[in-house]
């Protein structure tokens, strides 16, 4: 990926890190997980560019889901990277040990609900 694709890719994922997780929690509750079309509505309502969507897919998936997705995903990352990527961008106060997992399980939603968007 070219230097310029590498910024956006960056700038895209940073946007989704601040802005989904509490989105999710305002919309469909505090869960370890949400299902593909909740992620899917989320990130339309908030407007985020489509194209890193397997960024948040890999968050808030389990692992099996996000495989079965990956081949309809362009250029995917792998599971670990793409939810390795999410979370270096996730601001720090939502991420306690209250507030995410890194079992692979996601965010639990614990305190986001009050910095919604």
């Amino acid at each position: 990926m070219n230097l310029l694709g590498n910024a956006r890719r960056q700038r895209a994922i940073a946007a989704y890190a601040r802005t989904l997780p509490t989105r999710l929690v305002r919309d469909y509750g505090a869960s370890t997980t949400y299902t593909p079309g909740q992620i899917a509505r989320a990130i339309a309502n908030l407007k985020l560019d489509p194209a890193y969507a397997a960024y948040a897919y890999a968050t808030f998936l389990p692992e099996d889901a996000y495989r079965a997705l990956q081949p309809a995903m362009p250029a995917t990352p792998t599971y670990t990277e793409a939810r390795a990527a999410f979370v270096a961008r996730v601001p720090s106060a939502s991420l306690s040990e209250a507030n995410f997992s890194e079992s692979g399980a996601g965010f639990n939603g614990a305190g986001l609900i009050d910095g919604g968007s």
